[in-house]
């Protein structure tokens, strides 16, 4: 699915077509999980590569290019998977948990 709605999960993957996918919570919630993980820590695996990477002499521009390449991309991936989670934790569902556990706890 394409279309958001306040019951969808945005995917942390696009459809064949570049746009975002969405599927109903509960369906997919598993895997997509596991997929932002999998993002999380290969940009973690791939930032810690790159810092040992550089500092070995013999490496070259082409090699320090293609780091900062791939970095980015992580940069980018990482920077998605946290605008989904944010828009997990502003949906209404989410706000309505939250004010009704404060109002269980006595805070305003």
């Amino acid at each position: 699915m394409t279309e958001p709605q306040n019951h969808m999960r945005r995917l942390p993957w696009e459809g064949p077509d570049g746009t975002a996918e969405y599927a109903p919570h509960g369906v997919t919630d598993h895997i997509a999980d596991a997929a932002e993980t999998h993002i999380i820590n290969r940009a973690r695996n791939d930032a810690a590569y790159a810092l040992i990477m550089i500092q070995r002499p013999e490496i070259t521009h082409k090699d320090v290019c293609a780091l900062v390449a791939k970095l980015a991309g992580h940069v980018k991936d990482v920077a998605s998977v946290a605008d989904m989670r944010e828009e997990r934790l502003n949906s209404p569902a989410a706000k309505a948990l939250e004010s009704a556990l404060r109002a269980a706890l006595g805070q305003h």
